[in-house]
């Protein structure tokens, strides 16, 4: 028993991840819509709970609220499953539930139970019950001709007007060993002028990962990880400065990005919005999560109508997700909140295929 309770917080870790891959394992319908968000709702108890150590009641009643919610979503997907006949594909959901729950216990033991339980019923309910998006028909007239200029050269020419000034102002202060990352280390900038070079750098990498308002004439996230690259390889380690007084704000411009792409159920630009924010904010030992949300948006974006290949790219960013979303509720709860919301958002917004709707 004491072994148990010494597991407890990595099972809580755990759940989500295995309440992810029973819902990606679900066949395409209502039951994959709500064991996604049920899995969302889970994973942003779960990470809320392991990241804050003291907690008033309050917070453990939303916080419970949250877990409660998720998990009759779960329940939901594994009813309309079982409803249709999905019986074997609903099995792994089932399973991943009940591990789920288990848990989770550990955040059911304080706060008022009783109305988190009856608020995450509600709001399951709610979601459940929110209409599906229309299938969207894509239509692809003719491209202005002023429209067709922009989206061939806009993105080049707006990265130009961006890294070409921070390469002349970097040179300037470092001097010629600025010409290596190794020299541009060992430079002294001040704070204000990692400030400066974070202001031009930072916009440059939302360019390269495609997210609003540059998808038009980045034509998505297909560079997404060059954006990544960008934050990992010179913002993080050269301008940290830089980087914290713009953080807020860069965080705000990605969750607003999100939540655009969310309404739209546009994935890849949802995706590749979110690896940045968590390269952004969780840094750290946690950049890996980050930089393969920005390689996975990529991959979405070039292959869009391969299937199978979705599926397993989706399941991989729940699980990197999950941990992002760990590490960054340490840094901005509230943005970290509202991306993880976003989620749903877009879960909900997802048109179903044909067959599932029928």
């Amino acid at each position: 028993m004491a072994t148990l309770v010494a597991m407890l917080p990595s099972l809580l870790f755990a759940a989500p991840f295995l309440l992810a891959v029973g819902a990606f394992l679900l066949p395409d319908g209502p039951p994959i819509r709500h064991a996604a968000a049920g899995t969302v709702l889970v994973s942003l108890a779960a990470a809320a709970a392991s990241t804050v150590t003291a907690a008033s009641a309050s917070f453990q009643t939303i916080n419970n609220g949250l877990l409660w919610c998720g998990l009759v979503l779960g329940l939901i997907a594994l009813a309309s499953a079982w409803r249709g006949g999905q019986r074997v594909a609903s099995a792994p959901l089932g399973v991943a539930l009940v591990l789920a729950l288990g848990g989770c216990s550990e955040l059911l033991r304080e706060g008022h139970v009783a109305i988190s339980l009856i608020a995450g019923a509600v709001g399951a309910v709610a979601i459940s019950a929110l209409p599906v998006a229309p299938v969207r028909v894509s239509s692809d007239p003719a491209t202005p001709v002023v429209l067709s200029a922009v989206r061939r050269w806009g993105m080049a020419l707006l990265l130009a007007l961006l890294l070409l000034p921070s390469l002349w102002f970097a040179l300037t202060v470092a001097g010629p060993e600025g010409m290596s990352l190794q020299g541009l280390r060992e430079a002294p900038f001040s704070t204000a002028a990692e400030a400066l070079l974070a202001a031009l750098l930072l916009p440059a990498s939302l360019i390269l990962a495609g997210v609003w308002p540059f998808g038009f004439i980045a034509r998505g996230p297909r560079f997404a990880p060059l954006g990544a690259l960008l934050l990992l390889l010179v913002v993080l380690p050269l301008l940290d400065e830089g980087m914290e007084h713009w953080r807020s704000v860069y965080s705000g411009w990605l969750v607003l990005s999100a939540l655009i792409a969310a309404v739209g159920a546009t994935w890849p630009q949802l995706v590749a919005g979110a690896g940045l924010f968590a390269i952004g904010c969780a840094g750290g030992s946690f950049w890996w999560a980050g930089a393969l949300l920005t390689m996975i948006a990529s991959l979405l974006s070039l292959a869009p109508r391969m299937h199978v290949a979705r599926r397993g790219a989706m399941l991989a960013a729940a699980g990197c997700g999950i941990v992002a979303l760990r590490a960054t509720l340490g840094v901005e709860v509230v943005y970290s909140t509202a991306m993880a919301l976003a989620t749903v958002i877009a879960i909900v917004r997802t048109p179903l295929p044909a067959a599932a709707r029928n």
